[in-house]
């Protein structure tokens, strides 16, 4: 890897969105009324989508919620203002109006680097080296930051397309010199994603799958974050009513485990994220409360998800046009800081608009009796970042796939403690061909799956287990993530488990079975030694 640097570099001669060629010497008018309007949707979305999902965050990892979820009221605004999912993006904010819109690397970098709020993955990582003297855009390259496709710049980028309505390449400039401090390649082409939607999203206000199709076009098209959100795309258009065979396909194509965390079904990878905010998008159909249902449903980091697909859906909407259910309780917090900021609901909507216009007029336009005059700018992707391809030279799976292969060749094991007692073991416990897995952390199952098609004669599942640490576990078996049956173990001695799929036979089905401990903390571990149809 040998290019550290993003270069922005001019935009080609026009482009079309609908049947509509624009010419990039041409400008838009975008009222100040109309501006405000859907910066306040954008922002208010974010606050709607984030209390919405945060009881969810990280609570189902790879299998998508399909239990009901609670009923959202305007008054879940008061935990708004303290939550990471904003507050950061506030403090880029703040030291944009401190070191103005051209503020450096080394600025902003600093900036961040003084902040006092807690951290985790990519932003953890990406300050600590700007505090020993790593600077951006180095402090968020995977030679010094392993979580560098991690969703972090994607949960904050928000902000860039807010900003900089219309204005594609300022977006880039901005995100370039924030993003780059924590993120780099698919990480940072996420935030180039999410803020290319904001920015077209001002001048859009209906069509959800042309803002998606235009902050496609921020990022390159040879990118796995595009390809993965393009797949979404295709198969919104194959299965326009279903959004769960939607996320079964990009959950069996795209996620691979080679993240930060292997072994742990908790994902923060940003293409997978993303992949879940355009399919709230999709399948929401303009609807809000539908994106932020599709949206939490998807799982994973379930809050800054449906906060990013809630921005971008109310500002092509406006706060004006949002029903009173969404907004009714804003007045009552309106002046309530958020925590590590300066900023109120009040005093952030106006910094917005002042940082705003002045973006407006460095990239040519101009105000006029309350109009913005905003040049015309294509959105382009920049230069190509090279891929991080040797991802696995760092993040190793618990158990490497061929190992699970010679355990039973069906089936993967999704979610596992990296240990030594892990793996696959000839005659342990009596049994000649053993596979041994553990939950990687509190609160996560241990989950081995199946994908291919049941035979067709197939009347049951029989699963041979034990827990042979004398510590009782729960088995859960999902057909098509639908809980289908429940049975605790705590036999040190095999046993063996029917499970009837009689009504599967024939076709293709997702298998997972997970395993979670009894009792509260305890270390759990699970034997299995064959798992047959029968």
């Amino acid at each position: 890897m040998k290019r550290y640097v993003i270069l922005i570099i001019p935009l080609t001669l026009a482009f079309t969105i609908g049947a509509q060629t624009i010419n990039p010497s041409e400008f838009r008018e975008l009222s100040r009324e109309k501006y405000i309007d859907k910066c306040k949707g954008a922002w208010l979305g974010q606050m709607i989508g984030v209390t919405y999902g945060d009881k969810y965050e990280f609570r189902s990892n790879g299998i998508p919620i399909l239990e009901p979820l609670d009923e959202w009221t305007s008054e879940a605004l008061e935990r708004t203002f303290e939550q990471d999912d904003l507050y950061v993006e506030m403090t880029f904010l703040e030291a944009i109006e401190k070191y103005g819109i051209n503020i450096s690397f080394e600025q902003a970098g600093k900036a961040f680097a003084e902040s006092k709020y807690p951290l985790w993955h990519a932003n953890r990582v990406g300050r600590e080296n700007v505090r020993k003297g790593i600077m951006p855009p180095l402090s968020g390259h995977p030679r010094f930051n392993y979580h560098a496709d991690d969703i972090d710049f994607q949960i904050e980028s928000d902000l860039f397309g807010i900003i900089t309505p219309g204005l594609y390449k300022e977006m880039q400039l901005l995100g370039e010199v924030f993003g780059s401090i924590m993120n780099y390649g698919d990480g940072l082409y996420a935030g180039y994603f999410i803020a290319g939607m904001y920015s077209s999203a001002f001048f859009i206000d209906d069509n959800v799958e042309e803002v998606i199709r235009i902050g496609l076009s921020c990022i390159p098209p040879e990118s796995t974050y595009r390809k993965c959100i393009e797949d979404v795309v295709t198969s919104y258009h194959q299965h326009p009513d279903d959004w769960l065979e939607t996320w079964k396909y990009i959950e069996h194509k795209w996620q691979d485990d080679i993240d930060c965390i292997p072994g742990n079904l908790v994902n923060i990878d940003a293409k997978i994220n993303g992949a879940y905010v355009a399919i709230g998008l999709l399948y929401g159909k303009g609807d809000l409360k539908k994106t932020l249902e599709i949206t939490t449903r998807c799982g994973q980091d379930a809050d800054c998800n449906p906060s990013s697909a809630a921005g971008v859906l109310c500002c092509m909407k406006g706060f004006s046009a949002l029903e009173p259910v969404w907004k009714e309780y804003l007045p009552k917090v309106s002046d309530n800081k958020f925590i590590f900021t300066n900023y109120s609901w009040n005093t952030l909507i106006d910094a917005s608009v002042r940082v705003a216009e002045q973006i407006i007029i460095k990239a040519g336009g101009s105000i006029e009796n309350n109009l913005y005059k905003i040049p015309i700018q294509v959105p382009t992707p920049p230069p190509t970042l090279e891929q991080w391809v040797n991802k696995k030279e760092i993040h190793t799976p618990p158990i490497p796939s061929e190992e699970v292969a010679k355990w039973n060749s069906l089936w993967k094991v999704k979610s596992c403690k990296k240990s030594l007692e892990v793996g696959v073991f000839q005659n342990k416990f009596n049994h000649d061909n053993v596979l041994i897995i553990t939950p990687p952390e509190e609160g996560v199952p241990a989950l081995i799956e199946y994908l291919s098609e049941i035979p067709t004669n197939a009347k049951q599942l029989s699963i041979e287990t034990c827990a042979p640490q004398n510590q009782p576990f729960l088995l859960r078996l999902r057909v098509d993530y639908h809980p289908v049956f429940e049975q605790t173990i705590n036999d040190t001695q095999w046993v063996t488990l029917p499970v009837n799929v009689e009504k599967w036979a024939g076709t293709q089905h997702v298998i997972t079975i997970e395993i979670f401990p009894v009792e509260q903390k305890s270390n759990i571990t699970a034997c299995f030694g064959n798992i047959t149809f029968q």
